[in-house]
């Protein structure tokens, strides 16, 4: 109502402009037209101000985008394309492939013409690899912000089809002894299949059970626990538990724990274990070191060292991971959990297929690693989680490297 009210005000105005100027002069027009078509007022720079000021109340503020982004995509070396988006450029075009021809892109013929594959990954690209918002966002591909929620999920539904074939356990003899070569090559300790450790993953406070999610760093989180192979790939992720849980407890919680617990025999073959830090308990499958109390023998705390050196294969993975895809360490404006764990489990399966493409990140490896939550040492370890039963693997271990 407010707009319509001005609008007949200045309708009126201009009326009465245009009656006054004919009136004292029926010779000369109230509007001329220049040399380049462009309308202006013979009776000076009031009524300039009008029209302008007409057409913004009847079409509204339309919002300054950027037109024809995707072109400067384009135009981006390999080199420059890697910087913005954080993956290689033939990688993506070959995802980019992949989704467009996939269901989840829209093939309709009639009304609106759908978005494109090329442009909801590249959107889902930059969403993941940088940190502005979605308005940001929305304006630098020329979409609405509505659009570029239903982008992000409709990418995060595709690739999260990927996660069974692309972060998966060794499946043959064949993985299993390229892996345990790849962490015997680092400190000569055979039989290594993984290394598993958690990290946090930093959250706007949920609205229900917020508390639950305030870790000991003192900001909410949930927590990340993933098992890597030598090459820092990913093999087994578990995602979403609170922040505030210890690292024994999600491990507890975990499919693997209770793959491993059932399935001993075809998930460790060959007396294949992996190795934690001191947060873990020790397993027949599972090694973490001595535990620092003082009276640790020389040769004890070698067997530390040389443990904990193998496993920094994990650390470096959620340095890479976090270093690369700048989104998951921190989800500002974001209370929806589960699409913060797809998101996080999403990254993850880019991560592997950067790593399969043998591309790395350099410049934010460092930044990443400061961002990691390190060891989790708890005094008491859940309730049957570190008894003597279960130190064998740990004491046949060090007396095989020892003894």
């Amino acid at each position: 109502m407010e707009k319509n009210r001005v609008i007949l005000v200045l309708m009126e105005t201009i009326s009465s402009s245009s009656s006054d100027c004919s009136t004292s002069d029926n010779n000369s027009s109230f509007w001329s037209t220049s040399s380049n078509d462009s309308w202006i007022n013979d009776n000076g720079n009031d009524d300039l101000l009008f029209f302008p000021l007409l057409k913004y109340i009847t079409t509204g503020n339309k919002r300054c985008r950027v037109q024809e982004y995707i072109q400067v995509v384009d135009k981006w070396s390999d080199l420059e394309f890697k910087e913005n988006l954080r993956l290689p450029k033939s990688l993506a075009l070959r995802l980019i492939d992949e989704l467009q021809h996939s269901e989840f892109i829209p093939k309709n013929n009639f009304g609106k013409t759908p978005i494109s594959g090329k442009i909801c990954f590249l959107v889902f690209l930059w969403f993941l690899s940088n940190t502005e918002p979605l308005r940001t966002l929305a304006d630098r591909f020329d979409i609405s912000i509505s659009s570029v929620h239903r982008v992000l999920r409709r990418v995060l539904a595709w690739i999260l089809t990927k996660l069974d074939d692309v972060v998966k356990w060794p499946e043959n003899n064949d993985e299993v002894l390229t892996i345990c070569n790849g962490f015997y090559s680092k400190k000569q300790i055979p039989n290594i299949l993984g290394a598993i450790d958690s990290t946090h993953i930093r959250i706007e406070k949920p609205a229900d059970n917020g508390n639950d999610f305030f870790n000991r760093k003192k900001y909410c989180s949930i927590n990340l626990q993933a098992v890597v192979d030598s090459r820092t790939r990913f093999t087994n992720v578990y995602c979403g538990e609170p922040g505030s849980l210890h690292d024994a407890r999600v491990f507890r919680r975990s499919s693997l724990y209770h793959s491993a617990i059932e399935n001993e025999e075809i998930l460790f073959p060959n007396d294949t274990f992996i190795i934690g830090d001191s947060a873990y308990p020790s397993l027949p499958w599972l090694v973490p070191p001595f535990r620092e109390n003082g009276r640790l023998t020389f040769q004890q705390r070698q067997f530390n060292y040389r443990l904990s050196a193998t496993r920094m294969a994990v650390e470096k993975s959620f340095g890479l991971l976090k270093g690369r895809f700048r989104r998951i360490k921190f989800f500002s404006e974001y209370r929806d959990l589960s699409f913060v764990t797809d998101t996080v489990l999403a990254a993850c399966i880019l991560h592997n297929y950067c790593v399969d493409e043998n591309d790395d990140i350099d410049d934010d490896t460092e930044d990443g690693l400061a961002d990691y939550s390190g060891s989790n040492i708890e005094d008491n370890p859940p309730e049957n989680m570190n008894n003597q039963n279960n130190r064998h693997r740990r004491e046949s271990l060090f007396r095989e490297l020892y003894l």
